[in-house]
């Protein structure tokens, strides 16, 4: 009785972990998510959350290049802002890491974002609560 007990009970704990169940995305890959960036028309945010307060209106009227060599310039009529980024995979997990100048308008981007999914044509990240979501133009 306590053998079979002991079998379910181990039985249970290796199917009640599934590696999913971490909203890892893992079906997605690092070349779907960088031709999801790079697009020629480029990016738009729509959507930055950062600490629980909604952040928008210091990124949203920018346009994000993203290009295939890790550089990203982001625009907004005459100014210009350059950063790079990469592409990686970290505990099944895709991210995308940005890097801005530090006394830039967009240093709250720096960071490691985890990629959550693709709804029609936005781009969901999310770090710690924090969200980040860009749209295809």
């Amino acid at each position: 009785m306590k053998r079979n007990l002991l079998v379910i009970c181990l039985l249970l704990a290796l199917t009640a972990c599934n590696k999913d169940d971490d909203n890892s995305n893992s079906g997605a890959t690092l070349e779907f998510l960088n031709s999801e960036l790079t697009v020629s028309n480029g990016l738009i945010i729509t959507t930055f959350i950062e600490d629980g307060s909604s952040e928008d209106e210091l990124v949203n009227t920018y346009l994000f290049l993203f290009s295939g060599d890790g550089t990203v310039v982001a625009s907004l009529e005459d100014e210009t802002i350059e950063g790079t980024y990469l592409t990686f995979r970290d505990d099944g997990r895709l991210e995308l890491l940005m890097n801005f100048p530090e006394n830039s308008a967009l240093n709250e981007l720096n960071d490691d974002w985890y990629f959550i999914s693709k709804t029609g044509s936005s781009l969901n990240f999310d770090d710690d609560g924090d969200v980040l979501v860009f749209q295809q133009q």
